[in-house]
């Protein structure tokens, strides 16, 4: 079923998140799949339905939120201004408050903060942070047009917003090593220099 993003639709999402339900919503960049991160079940469910299991991001809707599952330094905390809100994934030391599965196991967790209304209050309703990955089945290409992501992924609840057609996704950047590293040029990298 496609419904709009729009904030009278945010508890429909909250709603299929809490139940366990993997769902698709708009962000800053691409269209992403999106579970509970604290459930491990739903977590599952969406690492089945893309064929595969590597590290997940997760959205936060706030510094604050952020910190309550990762470790940073004082540079860090000072840099956060720089790319958040904003098409940016960043990797940091995460706490021991997430399940392993959304990691594998890394002591790594790729965090971000969309310039994207949806997802943004999607996590301010639940009050936990939403999983964001790129909506595909491994080794396929992301997909980017509601057409094609409700027939490639028939059973899966869609929120349907504005995405940037033309995104290469967002710029991943390590933020644990000195200097940062970045993993992935994605949008945003011309803005963050």
């Amino acid at each position: 079923m496609i419904y709009e993003a729009k904030d009278e639709n945010v508890i429909k999402a909250a709603n299929f998140l809490l139940n366990g339900e993997v769902i698709v919503y708009p962000t800053d960049t691409l269209y992403g799949f999106g579970v509970d991160a604290t459930n491990e079940d739903a977590i599952n469910k969406l690492n089945k339905l893309k064929n595969r299991v590597q590290p997940l991001s997760i959205i936060v809707d706030s510094h604050q939120m952020l910190f309550n599952f990762c470790n940073l330094n004082e540079k860090n905390k000072d840099d956060l201004k720089k790319y958040f809100p904003g098409p940016f994934t960043l990797l940091m030391n995460k706490k021991n408050n997430l399940p392993d599965i959304l990691t594998i196991g890394s002591k790594k967790i790729g965090i971000r903060i969309p310039d994207s209304r949806f997802p943004i209050n999607l996590v301010k309703y639940i009050n936990k942070p939403i999983v964001t990955t790129s909506v595909n089945i491994h080794n396929e290409k992301s997909l980017n047009s509601l057409n094609d992501i409700n027939i490639r992924f028939p059973n899966i609840n869609i929120f349907s917003g504005s995405v940037n057609t033309n995104s290469k996704g967002s710029t991943i950047i390590d933020i644990t090593t000195n200097p940062y590293s970045t993993l992935r040029e994605g949008d945003g990298i011309e803005s963050s220099n």
